[in-house]
């Protein structure tokens, strides 16, 4: 049997390094000192003399005692000479002054020299000295914790070191380190860790391992990484960190300290309570030889290894431990971060104690400092509140129901401008796993709530894609502009299209640049938009009201199954087992009706004995023969098991169904619903018609024409050549040829005009030219999907995991975005305008597979024509048979021009399969395996 399958054995990574800032990368000298000593000139001739002489007069007075005069004086002075054509040596005495005052730790005198200094004439000159003096503004804004106000100055001072010192510079990098620090403390910790990223990446390869700038810059990114919640990747820097200063420095040196305290604090995190006692101690064993006198480093090391003893369960949390433990949360000399963890530790105690009053002041003095130290929208503050909001809901639901939707509301806006900057998946996914922890326990209230149930399922609309109600918003003026505008029609599709690919791209690392280009595309549509809104008189007032619920969208007849996968972490999220607990949710809407949520236990198929037969069907080779063939008995109560699991709890709410709109979400999207069949043998599509949306929103559009449009144009590609010179490529597909030709011919009783793209024709250059142009797409060739998971390789983004083969395509397999490569790759179809064509169909195997991910549900083919804009999609779970593949698409054609909506002329053409009405499709493994993806 010939299958329309490629397995690619040999691929090629692609290695983005990129910031998502347009300012270069980061650093400043090693000894972390501002270069105030060499920048500065300081000559005593002439009026600058008398300056310098003023400037002298007024630091003697600080230093007598005198400190107001004495400031006052030293003000006046620069004041002066700011003014005066000595503008160089007026910014550099400002800086030098700003730092005095900085290292005598008076932060706020130096904050208002430096803002005089920003006033002043000379601050508007441009001149070398300002990188300095802006870097400088920033640090002591940084100290003063005013994060939003520190950044804009860290930008001026990277402009300016780039333009005079290089964008390899040490001065540079130790900017931008402070850039990316401010950027952590204010709430951006994705954005902020790929700038450190990419910070100390190129300092290893400009400065190599063994510079003390690259160490310094390793420490921070990896305070970055354990703050956002990644400490298995911080462990490695900071081992990397300890070696070379302990090498460098002798045992028993303050940094060394450091990297101890911060190593055993990755440990801690981890829960690997041996370990982290180990370098808690070390970090004691140091404090004690060094003997400080101006810090009890001493008494801070020892809370450390008292707060693991008792997180590791050494030491009960009696009355005393409690004590202790309060008073190191009412003790500002120990760490922030650890009088956190010892409220939110002792809270939890007491909740289960029964004393809330206590666990409730416990856990609002963790957030004061949370929100004091860093910021409200900071990881650590979100974390302390969904504390307080599950704390609540013991107590009252209806309170902590309130508590959640704020927390919903303000952590998707927050979401979603960081996994739009994370520049990493992995970074953007560490990120939405703290939203995680918040849709977890907002999921359980709702379940004892049901007051809670509606907005919850508000937010499980708008999970998935991350909305957080800029798309929401092209959706509401979509609504109310004539249809017959098409100009602002296209402007809006083209709006929302360019919105998800934006989010992808920044959000995987895959195409930095692409993204940012992107975003211009994006910024300039939103200006077009704004025109000719103003031109239809189009006011804010006239998009405030909400979109319509799914009560209001749906037929009286008709259901809204939303499955959403909800997730409790461990610590160690790259470990191969991250997850402590997982619930599976439906989320059950009607016509003018709330919804009804139910909780359907474990979401991994494995246990149902389901997961082995839709692996067996990935790998069936299909025949002509009974539907025991590819599928035998005994895999049957395997989907029984899951019509059990997944549609059985629901049937309370499905009464007088008809037509049921499913929104899967991880794993289910492998599910091939057609073959679930109840305890009594009876198939779901006996009993309704079935329609799979890609992610909620799909159902705004539901109600636009569900037939084949009468003529418009159609691209069909089939009987492809993929020889490319002496290399033979892929295996001929002959009856993909057959295909398209029957299949024209049924299109051309609808007066559709036929594009054939055949041999050679369907190149990727040839083939995004038409198709943008088209209301129908048909490609019948190969596809493939290779995941980690099944022998594909490993580091590589999975919309580059995902794609279908073309002509000339020959033997090679280099994933990049080449138009003569002879691939295209989900990630490529992402940039495709597909936004005209209401039927999308790839006839090849397994593109409707796709890499589970907590940031989108599925990332893949189907997703990735979805962002590109298509109405709906018509693909392959696993491989399929080429000839029965062939004739199945033809009868589905048939029923399309013969009036069928298209989920209707797909279940009708299953039911054809299964009774042997179809030449070679009568096993499931081709009539269950084709998805109609709606978008």
């Amino acid at each position: 049997m010939t299958t329309r399958t490629m397995k690619c054995k040999r691929w090629l990574a692609i290695i983005a390094t990129a910031t998502i800032l347009s300012v270069p990368a980061v650093a400043q000298p090693a000894s972390g000192d501002l270069r105030g000593g060499d920048a500065v000139k300081t000559v005593r001739s002439g009026k600058e003399a008398a300056f310098s002489k003023r400037i002298a007069a007024a630091y003697r007075m600080l230093g007598s005692g005198n400190r107001d005069a004495g400031f006052n004086a030293l003000r006046s002075a620069l004041s002066d000479a700011a003014r005066s054509q000595f503008q160089a040596f007026a910014i550099g005495q400002y800086v030098e002054a700003a730092q005095k005052f900085h290292q005598a730790g008076q932060v706020q005198r130096a904050e208002t020299l430096l803002t005089d200094a920003l006033g002043s004439p000379a601050a508007k000159v441009e001149m070398s000295e300002l990188s300095d003096f802006f870097l400088m503004l920033g640090m002591v804004k940084t100290d003063l914790r005013k994060y939003q106000e520190a950044m804009p100055f860290y930008l001026q001072a990277t402009h300016r070191f780039a333009r005079y010192f290089g964008k390899y510079s040490r001065e540079l990098m130790f900017a931008n380190d402070k850039l990316a620090v401010a950027m952590s403390g204010a709430g951006n910790p994705a954005a902020s860790t790929n700038l450190a990223k990419g910070n100390y990446e190129l300092a290893r390869k400009t400065l190599g391992d063994d510079d003390r700038l690259t160490w310094k810059l390793a420490n921070n990114y990896a305070d970055m990484l354990r703050i956002m919640g990644a400490p298995s990747r911080a462990v490695e820097l900071d081992t990397f960190v300890l070696g070379k200063r302990t090498a460098h420095y002798g045992k028993n040196h303050f940094n060394v300290m450091v990297s101890a305290n911060n190593l055993a604090q990755n440990y801690l995190d981890l829960a690997d309570y041996p370990q982290a006692k180990r370098y808690f101690q070390q970090n004691r064993d140091i404090a004690v030889a060094l003997d400080k006198k101006d810090a009890d480093y001493v008494g801070q090391a020892d809370a450390w290894l008292f707060f693991t003893q008792v997180a590791a369960g050494e030491k009960p949390l009696d009355d005393a431990a409690r004590t202790r433990l309060e008073a190191i949360v009412a003790d500002q000399q120990y760490p922030d971060i650890l009088r956190i963890k010892a409220a939110r530790r002792v809270a939890d105690q007491y909740d289960k104690s029964g004393s809330r009053a206590k666990a409730k002041q416990l856990r609002e003095k963790a957030y004061d400092i949370s929100a004091t130290v860093f910021s409200p929208q900071h990881p650590t503050s979100y974390a302390v509140r969904i504390d307080m909001a599950n704390s609540r809901a013991a107590t009252d639901p209806a309170g902590a129901a309130a508590d959640f939707a704020k927390l919903d509301r303000e952590m998707i806006a927050w979401i979603n401008r960081e996994v739009g900057t994370a520049g990493d998946r992995i970074v953007a996914e560490a990120t939405r796993a703290l939203a995680d922890e918040m849709l977890y326990g907002y999921a359980h209230l709702a379940e004892h709530e049901a007051s809670a149930v509606p907005a919850f399922a508000d937010a499980v609309r708008r999970w998935p894609t991350i909305e957080d109600g800029k798309r929401d918003t092209l959706r509401k003026i979509a609504r109310i502009i004539d249809p017959a505008d098409t100009a602002t029609h296209h402007l809006l599709k083209n709006g929302l299209r360019l919105s998800f690919e934006v989010q992808e791209l920044l959000a995987s690392g895959s195409d930095i640049d692409g993204g940012m280009n992107r975003l211009e595309q994006l910024r300039g549509i939103d200006a077009r938009l704004n025109e000719r809104l103003a031109k239809l008189h189009v006011t804010p007032k006239a998009i405030e009201p909400p979109l319509p619920s799914p009560r209001q969208l749906l037929g009286s007849k008709e259901a809204l199954v939303s499955y959403f996968i909800t997730r409790k972490w461990r610590a160690d999220r790259q470990s191969s087992d991250p997850l402590e607990d997982t619930v599976l949710y439906a989320l059950v809407s009607r016509k003018d009706a709330d919804p009804k949520l139910f909780n359907l236990g474990d979401p991994r198929l494995r246990n149902l004995g389901a997961e082995y037969q839709i692996a067996r069907l990935r790998t069936a080779r299909a025949s002509t023969e009974s539907e025991s063939a590819a599928v035998p008995a005994t895999s049957k109560p395997g989907f029984a098991k899951l019509y059990t699991r997944l549609i059985a709890p629901l049937e309370s709410s499905l009464k007088d169904v008809s037509t049921l709109y499913i929104v899967p979400d991880g794993q289910l999207f492998a599910v091939p619903f057609p073959l679930l069949r109840d305890d009594a043998g009876v198939l779901i599509e006996d009993r309704y018609t079935l329609r799979m949306l890609t992610r909620p929103e799909a159902l705004y559009g539901i109600n636009e024409t569900q037939k084949m449009p009468h003529g418009g144009v159609a691209v069909l590609a089939g009987g492809l050549d993929y020889r490319n010179g002496k290399e033979t490529g892929a295996e001929p597909l002959p009856a993909t040829k057959s295909e398209i030709d029957d299949i024209a011919k049924v299109l051309g009783r609808n007066e559709t005009r036929i594009e054939m793209l055949t041999g050679e024709q369907a190149t990727e250059p040839v083939l995004r030219k038409d198709v943008e142009a088209a209301s129908i797409v048909h490609l019948a060739t190969h596809g493939s999907y290779e995941s980690e998971d099944t022998g594909g390789a490993t580091g590589i983004d999975a919309l580059w995991q995902s794609g279908v083969i073309l002509s000339r395509s020959g033997d090679r397999r280099a994933m990049k975005r080449d138009d003569d490569d002879g691939r295209l790759y989900a990630f490529e179809v992402m940039d495709w305008d597909l936004s005209n064509i209401g039927l999308f169909v790839l006839s090849a195997c397994e593109t409707g597979r796709g890499q589970e991910t907590f940031v989108g549900g599925l990332r893949g083919l189907p997703t990735a024509i979805g962002i590109a804009g298509a109405k709906r999609s018509l693909l392959a779970l696993w491989p399929v048979d080429d000839l029965g593949t062939s004739r199945f698409m033809i009868r589905f054609y048939e029923k399309l021009v013969a009036g069928e909506t298209y989920p209707e002329a797909l279940r009708k053409t299953r039911r054809d399969a299964i009774n042997g009405h179809i030449e070679g499709a009568s096993d499931p493994s081709v009539w269950a395996a084709f998805v109609l993806f709606e978008n």
